[in-house]
């Protein structure tokens, strides 16, 4: 049921004899422009691309995509930069939270003395409370030390209310090395990202806590950029102003940056030089003590305390390894020529290629789009771009099957106008207006056409003269003889039949001869092969040969002439049928490449010689000729017809054979996208 119904669409779809060029412009429009078809689809990828690019719903994909490069890279854990942590066990040792300034004092000692390079206080002094003495000792520790940097705060002063900045008591901001800026920039999925290298109240004035710590260590600041001018980040003077955002690359989950207890550090119980030269950040890592935040490398839900947060961000900065994005121009520029991509293939595979390809496409993309920011620092955002190639499928099949829907509209139309109208033939065409120069052209292929128009005189004139006169001489021959027994019937027969034959032949090639490129419309070669087989079927069945046909289901697209290849099929098929023995199978089959078609017909008879294949295709040969060679009604036309058919198609014809082995004669045509 399946095969008989592909064939029926087949037919339908295809009927190269009804969609002649010359044919009103309803069958011409049905036809499939691969071209036309190519433009309408990229102007569809591009509307979709740059349109959800553009609008943000794709955001969630590209957070995806993201954090799958972060977590596949390789946890590597840093140096230069430990954390002393304020874990419950030191809040067991050392009492609850918020500890006294002394006890602060103590610590930033502590550390001082073990020759930190730089200490980073993750803790807000933003009141000063009612400990005075604690304020003085942490005051003079902080100054002691000389290496201290303090944190910034924005903040609002309710939900929705005014950023302030909060900063250290002037006691404590008079005494640190420095001031720098805590935060990161949550995403609308609540996970940390991203940090602003400037930031601030009405201008972006305050640096990241993380370039002030490694300023006062003397170390390098590779992923910074320079402080803009505030003219240059309009802003409101109580509205939070920002600049300069970058991406984080985290070195791994939380608890990858080395740690070490506070309580540990107060103690005097940590290994020796385990300060010494490092960057040392101080902050809270207890539970339901601080801020813990969501990132791209958080696993079995462990979020990361903020005071690691801080590290990465220092990180990278010393590192050089913050991500940039690049900027939205040459992202939508990158977006559109990743959703055309798929264009270039899909016109040139089949449709299990086309899709396996699109697949991977996706997967290139998604690998290469995760990959990028870890190999280069920057970071183009995908969304777009795959969406475009997961939809480049689906759509271009759609176009091909509207139009396929539209031919066979066409072809039915067409059909039911010839029932309608006289079969005199189309009017006159209405004479077009030329350019000097198509002029030019008109003139010279008409002139080729003369020429080639002489030629076929000249052969036809040859042809009724010797080819076709010496059978009809012949009969003639026996008539005037008067014996006419059954043996000279059958000759009489035979010639009579040979002359038929031949000039049936001959027409045959003067049609194809005349065949011109522009004459040539698209029709489904799978339609031709079996109408071929069916008319040969009659023929096999007197012989006692069986046909077996192994042509593909799908559509096998091709310009060709519907009649010149339905004949040449023909051809082969009686060609194998005749030389192949009582009980033995002719199969006809197609196989596909990726710009070409072949088919072929394999008998099972006596085989060719290397020198009968290398004459089979020339004019009046046949394989089995010479001295005993019963004539068998063959002209030597057939296999001539089936090689001129071929190249007028922009195709070949060949045999493969070897003697006792039968032969496979094929034709290939190339394909259409």
């Amino acid at each position: 049921m399946k095969t008989g119904f592909a064939r029926l669409l087949r037919l339908g779809e295809s009927r190269g004899r009804l969609a002649r060029p010359a044919e009103s412009g309803t069958a011409s429009s049905a036809r499939w422009r691969p071209g036309l078809e190519i433009l309408r689809i990229g102007a569809l990828l591009l509307i979709l691309a740059l349109g959800l690019s553009l609008s943000g719903v794709l955001q969630r994909i590209d957070h995806l995509v993201f954090d799958l490069g972060q977590r596949l890279q390789p946890v590597v854990p840093p140096q230069g930069v430990v954390i002393v942590a304020i874990d419950s066990h030191s809040l067991d040792r050392l009492g609850a939270w918020p500890w006294p300034r002394a006890t602060d004092a103590r610590l930033v000692d502590a550390v001082c003395r073990a020759g930190a390079a730089a200490v980073g206080l993750d803790i807000a002094f933003t009141e000063a409370g009612s400990d005075a003495a604690g304020n003085a000792a942490l005051a003079q520790s902080l100054q002691a030390c000389g290496k201290v940097a303090l944190p910034v705060v924005l903040d609002s002063l309710r939900s929705g209310g005014q950023i302030v900045e909060g900063l250290p008591i002037p006691q404590l901001a008079a005494a640190a090395a420095g001031l720098g800026r805590i935060g990161v920039q949550l995403d609308g999925d609540g996970v940390a990202r991203s940090v602003y290298l400037w930031e601030g109240v009405g201008a972006p004035v305050w640096p990241l806590m993380a370039q002030t710590l490694l300023t006062i260590a003397h170390q390098p600041v590779r992923g910074s950029a320079p402080r803009p001018a505030q003219s240059a980040v309009p802003s409101h003077p109580y509205a939070l102003a920002a600049a300069d955002q970058r991406r984080l690359r985290f070195v791994g989950p939380s608890g990858t940056v080395p740690r070490l207890s506070a309580s540990a550090v107060l103690d005097g119980v940590v290994p020796p030089g385990a300060l010494r030269g490092k960057v040392v950040l101080i902050g809270a890592t207890a539970a339901g003590l601080g801020d813990f935040l969501a990132t791209p490398v958080t696993t079995q839900g462990a979020p990361m305390p903020g005071v690691e947060v801080l590290a990465n961000t220092l990180i990278a900065l010393r590192d050089g390894t913050l991500i940039r994005t690049v900027s939205l121009a040459l992202s939508l520029l990158i977006t559109a020529l990743l959703a055309l991509a798929p264009l270039l293939w899909l016109p040139r595979l089949m449709p299990l290629g086309g899709l396996m390809a699109s697949v991977a496409w996706g997967l290139v993309l998604v690998g290469s789009a995760a990959a990028l920011p870890m190999l280069t620092g920057w970071w183009v955002a995908p969304g777009g771009a795959l969406v475009a190639a997961l939809s480049a499928y689906p759509l271009w099949g759609w176009r091909r099957l509207e139009a396929a829907r539209r031919h066979l509209d066409g072809e039915l139309r067409q059909l039911r106008r010839t029932v309608r109208e006289s079969p005199e033939g189309d009017a006159p065409a209405k004479p077009k207006r030329l350019s000097f120069e198509r002029r030019i052209l008109e003139v010279q292929a008409a002139q080729q056409r003369l020429r080639d128009l002489q030629t076929r005189r000249d052969d036809a004139l040859a042809f009724i003269s010797h080819d076709v006169r010496a059978p009809l001489a012949g009969a003639v021959q026996l008539l005037q003889s008067g014996k006419m027994d059954v043996a000279a019937r059958d000759r009489l027969l035979t010639q009579l039949r040979r002359a038929l034959n031949l000039s049936q032949g001959f027409l045959d090639l003067s049609r194809a001869q005349s065949l011109e490129p522009s004459a040539l419309v698209e029709i489904e070669l799978g339609a031709v092969l079996h109408q071929a087989a069916d008319f040969a079927y009659d023929e096999a069945l007197a012989q006692g040969v069986r046909f077996v046909r192994e042509i593909p289901d799908d559509p096998i697209w091709v310009r060709g002439d519907f009649d010149a290849l339905e004949r040449l099929t023909t051809n082969l098929l009686r060609n194998a049928v005749q030389h192949s023995p009582a009980g033995s199978k002719v199969i006809l089959g197609a196989t596909l490449a990726p710009r070409t078609v072949r088919f072929w017909v394999r008998d099972q008879g006596p085989g060719l010689t290397p020198e009968q294949s290398a004459r089979l295709f020339q004019r009046f040969s046949r394989a089995h000729e010479g001295p005993g060679t019963p004539l068998s009604g063959s002209t030597g036309l057939g296999l001539y017809y089936v090689r001129l058919v071929a190249e007028k198609h922009g195709g070949g014809a060949g045999v493969t054979s070897h003697p006792g082995e039968g032969a496979m004669f094929w034709v290939e045509l190339p394909r259409q996208a």
